[in-house]
């Protein structure tokens, strides 16, 4: 019965791609590319920019469109590895590095180079993002860290400081208690919280802890600075109240209709503070003006935020390859850096536009001024992108991560349980996708004599190659530390 479901979704996915590729009305005397990407004002606005960079750049026309229907990541990989794939595809989360791995991404570097948008195009921090092997897939549409949006007139209405930019776990959760005692009336149902959640990635990071070791060869979860985060997070929301478990969280937004809850309750007071990336002026701009600040997620020892955004990737099936990297050139460009800072839909791919007086001041928005100024600092001095592992996808490692933290919150596990299960599991996965693929088993070995040899050079007092550390969060965590033997230019 599961296989009989299985293969009539491939089959639905099919047919709901060819239906919409190839219906009436859909031919043009120019060709058409198609663009899985949401349909909004946006999106629109960056199709009707395109095609006017493409006439001012004597390029030929083309009528691009968008897919809105397909924007489900099974959907886009089952039509993809199926040959029926849209010309160029929004990649976020997990699919960045998945679908390249299926071979129906198309490799842009040589025409990344000579056009214009390599990975020396953008932030240095997101080119693991970006590339496979030295190879690239993408190229950002949207990036930048998440940070603590903050409502500063709900602090001043309970008569409290706002938070500063960067703070500690304990500074955070002395004025979180305050924020809920002051925000809920005794004796009443709690309705307001701190914050709508934290990241545990950062509160490791910040102790010197990544998801994996150096090369990705071993989940290292099982660590004890692990075993704290754990911890201090289950109390938070479990003793201290200070965010709503994904329950209460649920009932909140049944609270209200319409879309964009987590940003209802941040204009009504109910969040002090919501996390989340630039991209939410998009949803909040329209519900009024607000003074408005940012900070840092909590964190002890070593700063870090967390970077990531959307990319977006050509189909190596394409029919009209020239023209959809066409559309990855103009990601590059100045047309489309300066839209993307008008929308102030996330920070701009090209790093210099977010230094500019209309991303970092725009005329008319003081009160944004703090919130553009931070994301645009941190993104460039403290961003790094997760932690990853070539051997197991990030999705399983999310999946796998957050249910074992769900058991923790209901009392299922401790904290000493939940982070040695974590590790145990992820390593499980490791080792089976190792067994599975013998490519992946040769690598794997690499790495982990590889491995071996950075254990003893940091045992014996000495630097290490920066080409031996594979892992985003330990090359930068090596480099603030001195520990880095860097390349010579």
């Amino acid at each position: 019965m599961k296989l009989f479901f299985v293969i009539a979704t491939l089959l639905l996915a099919l047919g709901s791609a060819l239906l919409h590729w190839t219906q009436p009305g859909k031919q043009t005397e120019v060709p058409v590319i198609w663009w899985i990407t949401q349909d909004d004002h946006y999106k629109q606005e960056i199709v009707t920019v395109f095609r006017e960079w493409l006439r001012e750049k004597g390029l030929p026309d083309v009528d691009l469109r968008i897919d809105n229907s397909n924007q489900d990541a099974t959907k886009k990989l089952v039509q993809g590895v199926s040959g029926v794939g849209a010309d160029l595809m929004d990649l976020y989360n997990f699919q960045i590095d998945l679908f390249p791995a299926t071979g129906m991404m198309l490799d842009v570097t040589e025409e990344a180079k000579r056009l214009g948008f390599s990975p020396d195009d953008t932030y240095p921090a997101l080119r693991p993002e970006i590339t496979q092997n030295g190879r690239q897939y993408s190229f950002p549409r949207n990036t930048g860290v998440s940070l603590y949006w903050v409502n500063v007139g709900t602090f001043k209405k309970l008569g409290l400081p706002a938070p500063p930019f960067r703070w500690s776990t304990d500074e955070f959760e002395e004025l979180g208690k305050r924020f809920v005692a002051a925000a809920n009336p005794p004796g009443t149902r709690q309705r307001a919280y701190f914050v709508n959640g934290v990241s545990r990635d950062v509160m490791r990071r910040g102790l010197g802890l990544a998801n994996f070791n150096e090369t990705g060869t071993f989940c290292t979860l099982n660590d004890p600075r692990n075993v704290a985060v754990l911890e201090r997070v289950r109390k938070w929301t479990v003793e201290d109240r200070l965010m709503p478990t994904r329950e209460e969280d649920a009932a909140m937004a049944a609270d209200i209709s319409g879309s964009g809850s987590m940003f209802s309750h941040f204009d009504s007071g109910r969040f002090g503070l919501i996390y989340t990336g630039h991209w939410a002026f998009i949803m909040i701009r329209p519900r009024g003006t607000f003074e408005l600040a940012a900070a840092e997620g909590p964190q002890d020892g070593f700063p870090n935020t967390e970077l990531g955004g959307g990319a977006v990737g050509v189909y190596a099936g394409s029919k009209h390859r020239e023209h959809a990297v066409r559309f990855l050139q103009y990601l590059g460009s100045d047309h489309f850096n300066r839209l993307i800072v008008r929308q102030a839909d996330s920070l701009p791919p090209v790093p210099r536009y977010a230094t500019t007086d209309e991303f970092l001041r725009p005329a008319g928005r003081e009160n944004e001024w703090p919130v553009h100024q931070a994301f645009g600092r941190a993104t460039a001095e403290t961003g790094i992108i997760v932690s990853k592992s070539p051997f197991v996808l990030q999705s399983v490692v999310y999946r796998l991560e957050l249910e074992i933290y769900e058991s923790l919150l209901v009392g299922r596990l401790n904290a000493e349980q939940a982070a040695a299960l974590m590790a145990d599991r992820i390593n499980a996965e490791i080792q089976l996708s190792v067994r599975r693929d013998p490519g992946l088993r040769a690598l794997y070995e690499e790495r982990v004599a590889l491995q071996k040899r950075i254990e003893a050079k940091r045992a014996a007092g000495e630097r290490v190659p920066a080409a031996w550390v594979t892992d985003a969060f330990h090359q930068a965590y090596y480099r603030a530390q001195g520990w880095l033997e860097e390349e010579a230019p």
